[in-house]
């Protein structure tokens, strides 16, 4: 197919191969010093052969003296930082690609525990200071070869701050009164920014389209802001939303968004200007991509994490092979923040964020058989990379269907993109012509008829037995069962034991089902709290966040003590007090623990290069269980 994405598009004086532009993400690879790290540069290295047109690496500090900023982010405030942007300029320059350096401010956005100042708080003189190391940092930008910039007025950032009422108190020239003092912040550093970098330089703007709360930025307040940013210099808008101090999940859409949920904003924004316009909000497939720029939405498709999912997404799709594309499910793994590199990552991606750990793929399999028991997505992802280099994989999947955890994870409420993990596999299945056997549980037995060269544990996990008092008198449900079961209820009053994913994620499939549902967990509450940035599980505190919204009454923090006449009994690990909690069913999401008997089994009759990888070795997340397969694919030997 002829994708309209894959046409060049002029963009000021430069000529971009094709429409895509990869939007600047929170990574946190850099150095604690603001250095470019070579974790940055093999990522940008990977988006640029990847086919991606245009590229923004992420935000870039531009005021070392302001109290808050992202922690293990890129800085451009100083010529110290050069030689590493000058060599993630060469990496974004690979395969024919543009890159654009985004400077940044977060305003009153608080990263640090320090409360930073607002924007009613600066004086004009203040202003004028953070304009000046705007353009300083642009014209340190353009020495290390980027070819050009992109400026940041989206995410409740600094100069979305100045654009509406809902943060912007001021009543001078700097006021939200009107839409020209609104953006005089932003027009008056944009030409700065463009007299340092010349005409010939990409000038690019990333415009809020909605703050997500009542009196902030909205798709038709953008469309007056757009031809003010055109005539101050602008060569492209990019238009998206959400931000940090109202809706992250407008920024990065979690599962509850649907596909182009932004798009309706671009075309307004489209509709009152000349030069090009960038769409965004969780674009994944490329017919939709290419529908809304043939339909007159936008010029250009804006996708971060669909690209941190899909490094090939450019190149597969100008090859014919969209059926091997490995679609973003929004699932917002990629958010949680781990220092290590090899704990971080993406649940369909094995190497996203760990692209200088990937080493080439090795065809030597020969032929070779392995056996592997279980088509989650750990034995799954085994199976294509051990077919890719030539192995002869044989999977046994006990149910009726591969997918294993994935077939629970797509169950709750606005989780269905975990279906596309799935439907990946299921096209690598067809397309390398994988041996599975669905039905069949593996057996000692029927792995030395195979005499296979190595055998493949990936049996997964099962769920921990949960017994206290007074049990016995209640119905009490596994979550695992329920959601496996596609089970139905109606009516009922329910206290769901664990406030994990898994638990959270049940609660609002039950809640959805018209139930009351009450959540009780020993462990504290997830958090969103910024300052908790290197540590909080972001899908967790997301569907916490859901819950709250859904009205599900929550205890974290509370211990079980019975269930007795028709109610559940717990106390608080704070203070000692005792709660009572109406139920007639019990619900439990206590955790999983590993399924390895078959492992132990072979190891024990001596059979040799026996392997578990995945639940089956230590009980976690898709992320890992994706990673551990692909370990063990391009490790064996």
């Amino acid at each position: 197919m002829e994708y309209s994405f894959l046409k060049p598009i002029q963009i000021g004086k430069q000529t971009i191969k094709n429409r895509v532009m990869y939007l600047a993400m929170a990574k946190m690879f850099s150095g604690f010093d603001g250095t470019v790290s070579e974790r940055d540069i093999a990522y940008i290295a990977s988006v640029a052969d990847g086919g991606t047109g245009l590229i923004v690496p992420g935000a870039m500090i531009v005021d070392p003296d302001w109290p808050s900023a992202i922690p293990l982010q890129m800085a451009i405030y100083d010529d110290r930082f050069l030689p590493g942007l000058t060599k993630l300029a060469e990496a974004g320059h690979r395969n024919g690609a543009k890159i654009l350096f985004q400077l940044w401010h977060p305003g009153e956005v608080n990263y640090s525990g320090v409360k930073p100042p607002t924007v009613n708080d600066l004086t004009v003189e203040q202003i004028h200071g953070i304009q000046k190391k705007f353009a300083s940092a642009a014209e340190r930008a353009m020495k290390a070869g980027a070819d050009g910039i992109e400026f940041q007025m989206c995410h409740t950032y600094l100069a979305d701050q100045f654009l509406t009422s809902a943060f912007n108190h001021r009543t001078d020239e700097y006021g939200a009164d009107t839409v020209e003092n609104a953006a005089r912040f932003s027009v008056e550093t944009l030409k700065m920014i463009r007299e340092v970098i010349g005409p010939d330089k990409i000038l690019a703007v990333k415009l809020q389209s909605t703050d997500c709360v009542e009196g902030g930025m909205t798709p038709e307040r953008a469309a007056e802001i757009a031809p003010l940013v055109q005539a101050a210099g602008a060569d492209l808008i990019s238009v998206s939303g959400g931000g940090s101090l109202t809706d992250i999940t407008g920024m990065s859409g979690d599962g509850t968004r649907k596909e182009g949920w932004k798009v309706p904003a671009a075309a307004l924004v489209k509709s009152k200007v000349t030069i090009p316009v960038c769409a965004t909000g969780s674009i994944r497939h490329p017919s939709y991509a290419d529908q809304i720029i043939r339909d007159g939405s936008c010029d250009m498709i804006g996708m971060g994490r669909g690209i941190y999912a899909e490094r090939e997404w450019v190149n597969k799709c100008s090859e014919g092979r969209e059926k091997e594309l490995r679609y973003c499910i929004s699932c917002m793994n990629c958010w949680n923040t781990e220092l290590a590199s090899d704990q971080s990552g993406c649940s369909v991606n094995p190497f996203a964020g760990r692209e200088f750990m990937k080493k080439p793929l090795v065809k030597d399999g020969n032929g070779r058989v392995v056996v592997i028991a279980g088509a989650g997505p750990a034995g799954l992802e085994a199976a294509v990379t051990l077919k890719q280099r030539g192995f002869e994989p044989i999977v046994f999947e006990k149910s009726s269907e591969i997918g294993g955890s994935i077939n629970l994870a797509k169950m709750p409420p606005n989780k269905y993109k975990m279906g596309w993990e799935l439907q990946y596999y299921r096209n690598m299945i067809d397309l390398l012509h994988i041996d599975v056997r669905c039905g069949v549980e593996t057996t000692k037995e029927q792995i030395e008829a195979l005499n296979p060269y190595a055998v493949l544990i990936a049996t997964g996990s099962k769920v921990n037995n949960l017994r206290l008092k007074g049990f016995d008198q209640a119905e009490v449900l596994q979550s695992h069962d329920i959601l496996a079961e596609h089970q139905k209820f109606s009516g009922k009053k329910i206290a769901l034991i664990g406030g994990g994913l898994v638990g959270i994620e049940t609660a609002l499939y039950l809640k959805e089902q018209g139930n009351e549902v009450t959540v009780v967990d020993f462990a504290p509450a997830p958090s969103l709290n910024q300052l908790d940035i290197m540590h909080f599980t972001m899908e967790g505190a997301l569907e916490y966040g859901h819950m709250v919204h859904e009205g599900i009454h929550m205890y974290y923090s509370h211990a079980v003590d019975e269930y007795s006449d028709g109610a559940l009994r717990i106390t608080s690990r704070a203070d000692g007090q005792k709660v009572t909690i109406s139920a007639d069913m019990i619900v439990l999401a206590a955790g999983q623990k590993s399924d390895a008997h078959l492992y132990d089994e072979l190891k024990a009759d001596g059979v040799k290069n026996v392997y578990k990888i995945g639940d089956a070795n230590v009980s976690s997340k898709v992320v890992k269980a994706v990673q551990a397969g692909s370990k063990f694919a391009y490790a064996l030997k």
